[in-house]
């Protein structure tokens, strides 16, 4: 019975904190506090730079835990190795979208959304996929896909729930034609996440991806 007292308590604490960092990241905080664009951007950097510190900052103090626990593992070459196999798989699958799968749908590439971002100076490119690459991956692989598997021990329970909300997350700023490229890559991302349990190759293959995937836009355009 004394154990169990103890259980119970760490398993609301684990779901309650499961349920603040996955619903925060999707809350369109920049459009509710400010309406000037340059000022909306810098609140939406600190929404999702701040989660993901706050991620970092839970499992080291609250819970106790060592940063491999939700897969960020010193890297080695076998790291970007694999980061290199899957950009290129997340770009095989960008480009099956676009070429294919959204014209058979009627849908195309949301041209103001991707102008918007291949406008942006090199640096400021580069800024928001490093941004987007190690926050996404720690907000909805690492942390919640190995905190769902401890707490439903299933593999499709940890992995359908980040990874629908990822790809709804999407919607507001893309439209639906993005969500079946970012399904693509979900899927991409997940399966390598559970197979390799490591997050920083997840990390490096995604701002790879971004970068490859927006200089293919902007030479197009």
């Amino acid at each position: 019975m004394a154990s169990r007292a103890i259980k119970k308590p760490e398993s609301w604490r684990a779901w309650t904190a499961l349920a603040v960092f996955l619903i925060l990241p999707q809350l369109p905080l920049s459009r509710w506090i400010v309406s000037d664009t340059s000022v909306a951007d810098i609140v939406a950097y600190a929404k999702w730079l701040g989660t993901a510190a706050a991620i970092l900052a839970w499992v080291t103090l609250v819970e106790k835990r060592p940063l491999h626990s939700i897969g960020i593992h010193r890297p080695g070459w076998d790291t970007l190795g694999w980061a290199l196999v899957m950009t290129a798989a997340l770009v095989a699958s960008l480009m099956l979208s676009y070429a294919l799968i959204l014209p058979a749908l009627g849908l195309e590439l949301n041209r103001v959304a991707t102008k918007s971002i291949t406008d942006l100076s090199l640096v400021s490119q580069l800024a928001l996929f490093v941004r987007a690459g190690v926050t996404e991956e720690i907000l909805f692989r690492g942390y919640p896909i190995e905190r769902l598997l401890e707490l439903t021990r299933s593999k499709w329970i940890a992995a359908v729930v980040p990874g629908i909300l990822f790809i709804a997350g999407h919607y507001l700023f893309w439209g639906v034609g993005q969500l079946i490229v970012v399904a693509f890559g979900t899927v991409i991302f997940t399966l390598f996440y559970l197979w390799r349990r490591d997050l920083i190759c997840c990390m490096i293959a995604h701002i790879l991806a971004d970068l490859i995937g927006f200089t293919l836009a902007r030479l197009q355009s």
